[in-house]
């Protein structure tokens, strides 16, 4: 494996900060039918009021945070194996070994991707481009002066929203929602609708051949959306 890869930012562990951690524990196994991981992402609750938070797996903890440091990031040992970025709480690494492979037992098989905002587009780009390392695919206007990144790990889609009404100031970026793969919208959705989920209906999604629903249950603590 060459150094480029051992320090290449993968999957993705996502803290997420909650007031109620049982119950949003309860509503993360209905929707993940497993111990709270799919092929390229975990989610762990906390109970706190700071902000949710993105720790990329990477091969090698130790030479990654080295090199982050050497692009101008300063960086907070949360455990000797998971390190966030000061400046930027929403976003860390930690060592592959905390994110164990296994079997996807539901019908939700991955993070489709990550929703970040961000005020600044070129602040964002420096972020997750420059520093972090992740590739810049692709830059789109929606409306009314609001505009889209995307980036890619090797694993998961960021997607950066620059110019919403709800980005904090104060951040270059903010981890804000999240978008699940199904391999089968339709019986995902069944299946959270007769577990007593609120749902929007199936509906197309933007892009081409995809189809989408939200999950409207204050439990997730981040707005959720289904793809397939």
């Amino acid at each position: 494996m060459t150094d480029q890869a051992k320090t290449a930012l993968g999957s993705s562990v996502l803290e997420v900060a909650c007031d109620d951690p049982e119950v949003s524990e309860v509503a993360y196994r209905l929707l993940l039918e497993s111990d709270l991981q799919v092929r390229n992402g975990s989610v762990e609750l906390a109970r706190t009021t700071g902000p949710h938070r993105a720790f990329f797996a990477v091969e090698d903890h130790v030479a990654t945070t080295k090199l982050l440091r050497r692009r101008g990031l300063e960086l907070d040992e949360v455990t000797p194996t998971r390190t966030a970025c000061v400046g930027v709480p929403s976003v860390g690494v930690v060592a592959m070994s905390e994110f164990p492979r296994r079997p996807v037992v539901g019908d939700i098989e991955s993070i489709d991707h990550l929703v970040f905002n961000a005020v600044n587009r070129d602040a964002a780009v420096a972020l997750f481009a420059g520093s972090l390392g992740l590739d810049f695919r692709l830059e789109q206007r929606i409306h009314d002066g609001i505009h889209q990144l995307f980036f890619r790990s090797t694993e998961v889609v960021v997607e950066v929203v620059i110019g919403a009404p709800d980005s904090d100031p104060d951040a270059p970026a903010t981890l804000w929602g999240i978008a699940w793969r199904s391999r089968d919208i339709a019986a995902t959705h069944r299946r959270l609708s007769d577990g007593g989920m609120a749902l929007s209906e199936i509906r197309i999604g933007r892009k081409p051949g995809t189809s989408v629903f939200t999950i409207r249950e204050p439990a997730f603590c981040l707005p959720t959306l289904v793809l397939g």
